[in-house]
């Protein structure tokens, strides 16, 4: 049986949990038989808690799709409840089965976050037409005038502002544009540590120019840390990153960049979803590569957190509110998962997983050309 089952008696204690179950939930039927379903399931689970107790209360069938935390990950479960009646329709307990749709749930999101960039492409292209045109007219029109004025230098500052700010609104359309393009991404065996190292010499020119008290610590395994992954994405994804924390600390401070490889036990390996011409499958991972940004700067509020992703949002001056939106589309391009941990005042880390592929003729033997997706 695929699906998960678990029986509940009166007293709403703990009586069956199959072998579906034990591995949907990480739970050991040996361990919580017997228990409370409350106690069981613990307060993390409350959401899978309360349809159970709501089920017991009203006594009638449910069916939901509840978060489920167990061993350090977190699924989605879609549960389906049944009360059990005795003579004189007494309930004598509750039988849960339920299955675990995270995949589901993500390839939903997926493909309605693509019909977005769908319409945001479409929208783009427009906006391109109907902007530039005009962009150019003023540009070209503006170096004209300067030409004219050999001796007014300060009339020659102000056509400069004008070039200079059409070009900058002619960069936002080339970032919309890009943004709004499903990237091609050109798989390839690449050594994580030598993509840090190659950005690293602009990030200290950077602190350097800007003169910022800012020291920079790597944490790198003594062995070199391989993959298959776009090289020149993955820099974009680490670039952006850096730079983030830098403009973070403006003070001063440190900025740590982790990298770490973990392999799976070859009994519970990890799949995720990618995308072949339009289809979907799914791919198995050895392992994954946890590559971290840190910053000694001032942090980002919870309400920040739920926004730093989504398209031209920005808190600076300058920006255009592209960055993390690029980096999170870099990683989801990669199959991997972009998590941010953050507290105001006490710095910002940025969690990036990416999913070690054992070998590249596996991609390639099923997809000649790579599109955006997980």
């Amino acid at each position: 049986m695929m699906d998960g089952l678990v029986a509940i008696d009166s007293e709403g204690k703990i009586t069956i949990l199959n072998r579906a179950a034990e591995r949907i939930t990480g739970y050991r039927a040996k361990k919580i038989l017997g228990l409370s379903y409350e106690v069981a399931f613990g307060k993390e689970n409350e959401d899978f808690v309360s349809i159970l107790r709501k089920t017991f209360r009203e006594k009638r069938p449910m069916v939901g799709e509840k978060p489920f935390f167990s061993q350090n990950k977190s699924i989605f479960l879609e549960v389906i409840t049944n009360p059990i009646a005795g003579p004189e329709n007494k309930m004598e307990g509750v039988v849960v089965v339920f299955r675990d749709i995270s995949m589901l749930k993500h390839l939903k999101e997926e493909i309605r976050r693509k019909e977005k960039l769908a319409i945001l492409g479409e929208m783009a292209a427009s906006i391109a037409h109907e902007i530039r045109n005009p962009l150019s007219g003023i540009e070209g029109f503006a170096l004209l005038l300067k030409e004219s004025l050999k001796e007014d230098e300060e009339r020659k500052n102000w056509i400069d502002n004008i070039v200079k700010g059409a070009r900058s609104l002619n960069n936002l359309v080339t970032s919309l544009l890009n943004f709004s393009r499903c990237p091609r991404v050109n798989l390839q065996y690449v050594v994580i540590d030598k993509l840090i190292e190659s950005i690293l010499s602009f990030i200290q020119q950077k602190i350097q120019k800007e003169k910022r008290n800012i020291h920079i610590v790597k944490e790198f395994p003594p062995q070199p840390v391989e993959m298959i992954a776009d090289p020149d994405m993955l820099k974009q994804a680490f670039l952006n990153l850096a730079i983030n924390a830098i403009e973070a600390m403006p003070g001063g401070g440190k900025l740590r960049i982790s990298i770490k490889k973990k392999n799976y036990p070859e009994y519970e390996p990890h799949q995720f979803v990618r995308e072949i011409d339009g289809d979907y499958t799914l791919t198995t991972s050895c392992g994954e590569v946890c590559v971290e940004f840190s910053d000694t700067g001032c942090g980002i509020s919870p309400e920040e957190k739920k926004k730093i992703f989504r398209p031209f949002y920005t808190t600076k001056s300058k920006g255009c509110g592209l960055g993390l939106a690029i980096v999170q589309q870099i990683i989801h391009s990669h199959w991997g998962d972009i998590k941010v941990k953050s507290k105001p005042g006490q710095g910002t880390t940025f969690v990036l997983i990416l999913p070690l592929i054992n070998d590249l003729r596996e991609i390639k033997n099923g997809c000649r050309e790579y599109s955006h997706s997980r």
